[in-house]
């Protein structure tokens, strides 16, 4: 296709897979005319302690569409939601990290991940975070501590916390991520 086409890549929780997990984003990706990838965590979950372990299998799937497909360089999506939420964060503030907004559901958030971040790479970036009021896994004191400190830092972020919602993939937002993502 002549027309550089967006690319998301959505990442599951824990002991998910992505199959799975594709189908919370194929309806609002085809209506957009977006590219959607699913990996599946190589372990149980991502390798959230050796982020390159799943990190370079990403990366090639990213780079085998874009060798088919006309892929966006400056809309790339990295989602995912709990254990795939925190591996958002814990890959896409990395300094050679390719994707250029991060947006992270019921996910952990520790302060620490911010030592492994590049001031360059966190000032402007987009960071959508998406967390239920009713999270038993993860408080949404962390999800609040994220978007302070990650705004603190310079980066773009917005925090949306969803009153009723537990620690489960909220579907209903990923027309307003996009929306926010293509914005």
């Amino acid at each position: 296709t002549a027309r550089p086409l967006p690319l998301v890549v959505a990442m599951h929780g824990g002991s998910g897979n992505g199959g799975g997990f594709l189908w919370n984003w194929v309806r609002e990706a085809r209506t957009r005319g977006l590219i959607v990838i699913a990996p599946t965590a190589i372990g149980s979950t991502w390798s959230l302690m050796e982020p390159e372990v799943d990190g370079l299998n990403i990366d090639r799937m990213v780079e085998e569409v874009a060798s088919q497909w006309n892929v966006d360089a400056n809309r790339r999506l990295l989602t995912g939601m709990s254990d795939g939420g925190t591996f958002t964060y814990v890959l896409g503030l990395r300094d050679d990290c390719r994707f250029t907004q991060l947006a992270p559901l019921a996910a952990a958030f520790h302060p620490m991940m911010m030592t492994f971040a590049s001031p360059d790479r966190v000032r402007g970036l987009p960071i959508h975070i998406v967390h239920g009021a009713q999270d038993w896994m993860f408080p949404p004191e962390m999800a609040r501590d994220a978007e302070r400190v990650l705004a603190q830092a310079g980066a773009a972020a917005v925090y949306r916390e969803i009153a009723d919602l537990s620690h489960t993939y909220p579907r209903d937002e990923n027309a307003a991520i996009l929306d926010w993502f293509m914005g």
